[in-house]
């Protein structure tokens, strides 16, 4: 068996990843770890959920860890499983409404629905039913799937919530009937509305989206008060409502950004942002507030050496690597050493650059020829460049020396230290007869390589939560997840359970 920590590691890289819809792909790693490391399992979900950017593993996690310990023999659920149940259970319940019903979903499908699921989205319901506004702004944003949590398990509402939710009826003077005024009010009325009743982007767009495209003082309410996560997600329709070319919401939404620079939850909505709109400028301005968001993720130190296959068949390598060498860039202090590799090195210095930066500089890297992944630090070496932790991007198929295991130990010799390896497995579609694999001949010297399987080359929602995970020492980044708090249920519901 592996060291406990490598086994750890391998546990947080599988758990944390995107797994694009697919929430079944948690469960062999889930039901693994809540069979070895019960412990660990519990405090990653909480870690995951402070410090994690991949909805699906939030999601995932908490459903899959129950399923795994209510499958536990007796024994071992008495043996402090039910604090680990909880820290899942509160963990459900700091999900908002759309993604709580997915995950009882999710969890009706393994058979995780049962009275603990029915009590806790009861007290979801009436812990919001007894702060008005609370309830309020919930069912603003989250009409449908609070509609749902309530019929899922047949708990009746409140009158107060029936009468606003069920009927469609809402109080005169609350927000749900404000809203249903919005189409009554002139331009003024409307944009004062929206401010102070806090009223949502697609709410307005759904009620009175075709007035926006020609009232200024209504559209720049909403940005205003948009969140980060909302103003991105959002910027294509704010680009078909004017947003390019009207002045007024040109700098309302140049404002946002900025604010948003400083938010660490939406890195990856930018990227897919960027990708949608149409206007060269609104990209760029995206593309820059990745960069930047990038910068507040943090938790990497120390000086890297990015190692990129470019021989045959890796052009997605090249593209991998110049995204790792972008991101470490922006998170760390420290140098970032970029080395492309086929049967000779190529080095580029890409310390503080940003992506497009170092894309340009890069540009003449292409696919092509033999690889010796080694002959890229067998370079740093012989420069007498020290790092800190190694990253190779490549399909780890070696076939002319010198090896990277065989160089590794030379450089551990020179320096007297043993940096971290990372491995970013880019799939290739060709068989390598002649070849020989880098992590065979890793175990031979009892290298210990940190393995990211990249399937399909780029892939924009775990890259940069990986990249987040390096570090370097192999164990550090089990350590401040142990240290992770759980959660009970009183410490989300504050008050006492209706």
């Amino acid at each position: 068996m592996k060291e406990q920590g490598v086994k750890r590691n391998q546990i947080i890289r599988e758990l944390i990843r995107s797994a694009h819809g697919d929430l079944e792909s948690y469960i062999p790693t889930t039901t693994e770890a809540a069979k070895q490391e019960p412990e660990f399992l519990a405090h990653l979900i909480a870690w995951n959920y402070k410090n994690g950017q991949i909805r699906d593993s939030k999601i995932a996690l908490p459903i899959a860890s129950l399923e795994a310990w209510a499958n536990a023999p007796a024994h071992e659920r008495s043996n402090g499983l039910g604090e680990y149940q909880e820290n899942s259970l509160a963990h459900l319940a700091m999900l908002d409404p759309r993604n709580l019903v997915k995950a009882i979903r999710f969890g009706k499908s393994h058979h995780v629905a049962g009275k603990k699921i029915r009590r806790l989205v009861e007290r979801y319901l009436r812990e919001r039913e007894a702060n008005w506004s609370w309830w309020e702004r919930t069912a603003i944003q989250h009409r449908a799937s609070m509609k749902t949590l309530y019929a899922m398990f047949h708990i009746k509402p409140t009158a107060m919530a029936d009468l606003s939710l069920m009927k469609g009826k809402p109080p005169s003077g609350t927000a749900l009937d404000v809203i249903k005024r919005l189409p009554t009010m002139n331009a003024s009325e409307a944009a004062v509305a929206v401010s102070e009743r806090n009223i949502p982007f697609l709410v307005v767009m759904g009620t009175i989206g075709n007035r926006l495209k020609s009232e200024d003082a209504l559209a720049i309410a909403l940005i205003e008060r948009m969140s980060p996560t909302e103003l991105v997600t959002n910027t294509k329709l704010l680009e078909r409502i004017g947003v390019r070319d009207r002045p007024a919401l040109r700098a309302a939404f140049e404002l946002g950004l900025e604010k948003a620079a400083t938010s660490k939850k939406t890195t990856f909505k930018a990227t897919r942002a960027a990708e949608e709109v149409a206007s060269p400028s609104l990209k760029a301005k995206l593309q820059n507030l990745q960069e930047k968001q990038i910068e507040t993720l943090g938790g990497v130190d120390g000086n890297w050496l990015v190692l990129g296959d470019r021989s045959g068949s890796m052009e997605p390598a090249i593209t991998v690597s110049r995204e790792i060498s972008g991101t470490l860039a922006r998170m760390v202090k420290g140098e970032i050493h970029l080395v492309f590799f086929h049967d000779s090195p190529q080095y580029f210095d890409v310390s503080g650059k940003t992506y497009d930066e170092i894309n340009k500089l890069t540009t003449r890297i292409h696919a092509g020829g033999t690889t010796s992944i080694g002959c890229g630090l067998s370079y740093i070496r012989e420069k007498g460049i020290e790092v800190d932790g190694i990253a190779i991007v490549s399909d780890g198929h070696e076939n002319c020396h010198p090896s990277f295991a065989a160089e590794y130990q030379k450089y551990v010799e020179l320096f007297g230290k043993e940096p971290p390896v990372y491995f970013y497995k880019v799939s290739s579609p060709y068989y390598h007869a002649d070849a020989t694999s880098l992590e065979a001949t890793a175990k031979i010297v009892h290298l210990d390589l940190q393995v990211f399987s990249l399937p399909s080359g780029v892939d924009r929602e775990s890259l940069p939560q990986l990249v987040k995970t390096m570090r370097t020492s192999k164990y550090s980044l089990a350590d401040e997840i142990l240290a992770s708090k759980l959660l009970r249920l009183d410490d989300v519901f504050k008050t006492p359970a209706a």
